[in-house]
């Protein structure tokens, strides 16, 4: 955490060994891109590791990086079940929300696929989970307001919104475009 200097984007969303963050990671590294991947394979043995004082809880830097990474990634892919996820979107976007009403510059891109496809769970789970992504896309298409967070439809759009947001961060943000906000048009 100490070593965050410059513009971070943290790829937050969907983890359960997806594999959607290799072609951003491969992407960003390839652009010099500083990324924070939250999605550890060890978890539950770090959680449990910082309980007994051996390393830092996990939790304390994912949710720095939520709070100060300038890019905030949320995808709710449709090969997890998503329910955490979708918990913490609603989380990060007052997050982000409260962040800019206090004056950083904080952008975030969501994605909430409209099904659940996780064979791992029940038939009514991956229904369960369909209704509670078409509330929770509804509300966020509706209700948020803030400037600089947006809804996309797909990784790919997701990617290139990503690098057009870090451009402008990168080059500064002209007066006249910031705190805009909506659906990502390419």
């Amino acid at each position: 955490m100490d070593s965050h200097k410059g513009i971070t984007v943290g790829l937050f969303g969907t983890c359960d060994n997806s594999k959607w963050r290799e072609s951003f990671i491969k992407k960003y590294e390839e652009m010099g891109i500083k990324y924070f991947n939250p999605d550890i394979e060890d978890w539950s043995e770090r959680l449990e590791a910082s309980r007994r004082g051996e390393c830092e809880n996990p939790t304390v830097e994912e949710n720095y990086y939520l709070n100060n990474a300038e890019v905030i990634l949320f995808p709710v892919l449709a090969e997890s079940l998503g329910s955490g996820s979708l918990g913490e979107l609603g989380f990060s976007i007052k997050s982000v929300m409260r962040n800019i009403n206090n004056g950083k510059r904080q952008f975030l891109i969501g994605l909430i696929d409209d099904e659940c496809t996780d064979m791992r769970k029940t038939a009514e789970e991956r229904k369960r989970s369909t209704k509670d992504r078409a509330l929770v896309k509804s509300k966020f298409k509706e209700s948020v307001c803030c400037p600089v967070i947006t809804l996309v439809e797909t990784l790919d759009d997701m990617m290139a919104m990503s690098m057009e947001v870090y451009d402008i961060l990168a080059e500064g943000c002209p007066k006249e475009e910031e705190g805009k906000t909506g659906t990502y048009d390419k």
